[in-house]
């Protein structure tokens, strides 16, 4: 079996040096996270408000057929 030190001390040994490995990259502008972060915000509001509304018709319409009788509910029979 081979001595599993002596290897990793072999592979430390011959690791590229920190700029060799590393890559400096400009970080992206301020206005730019700005507005990123608005339309994020903006597609929260939406969501929100989309999914409310959403919600209240989908009531009212459950509410208009049950009153109507087409949707026929029992709630005591479910027992």
């Amino acid at each position: 079996m081979p001595d599993f030190e002596a290897l990793i001390r072999h592979q430390q040994i011959q690791q590229p040096t920190t700029n060799q490995r590393l890559k400096v990259v400009d970080s992206p502008n301020v206005e730019e996270k700005k507005e990123e972060t608005i339309i994020k915000q903006s597609g929260l509001l939406v969501n929100f408000f989309g999914g409310f509304i959403g919600s209240v018709i989908g009531t009212l319409s459950i509410l208009f057929l049950y009153i109507n009788e087409y949707l026929p509910i029992d709630l005591l029979k479910l027992k």
